[in-house]
């Protein structure tokens, strides 16, 4: 009986495509942050669809801005409240409102949102910052 072998003899050209797959295919991981298309902010914005739930996840849940702790309160039920009676909000400049300063690029909350979600406070701000 006789067995055969299979000496496989790896050459570079048959080798690089592998490669390529598989460098290509770690690109894909990357971190992608989708960019931002202006019909992903709403026309109207609503604090308790809009930014509530920005508020929620990334303020309020933490503890670093629910009620009792670092002002504002950005709980569901104390935010507009605290937002508007504790001057984190300028209706007549709304590009130097506080929340808003704070959360845009260069602000200390930056790294807690998104450009969509600081383009969503800011045209909640320029809305009128209604209870809506």
């Amino acid at each position: 009986m006789k067995v055969f072998t299979i000496k496989a003899k790896w050459r570079v050209r048959d080798i690089v495509p592998i490669l390529m797959i598989f460098l290509l295919g770690l690109t894909s991981c990357a971190n992608y942050e989708r960019p931002l298309i202006a019909d992903d902010i709403p026309e109207v914005v609503s604090l308790s669809e809009d930014l509530v739930p920005f508020f929620e996840t990334s303020c309020a849940k933490s503890g670093c801005h629910a009620t009792g702790s670092v002002p504002p309160d950005l709980t569901e039920s104390n935010a507009y409240l605290s937002l508007t009676n504790g001057g984190f909000v300028n209706i007549n400049i709304p590009e130097q409102s506080l929340i808003y300063t704070k959360i845009n690029t260069g602000g200390t909350m930056e790294q807690f949102s998104t450009p969509r979600d600081t383009k969503v406070v800011l045209r909640w701000i320029e809305q009128g910052a209604e209870n809506n």
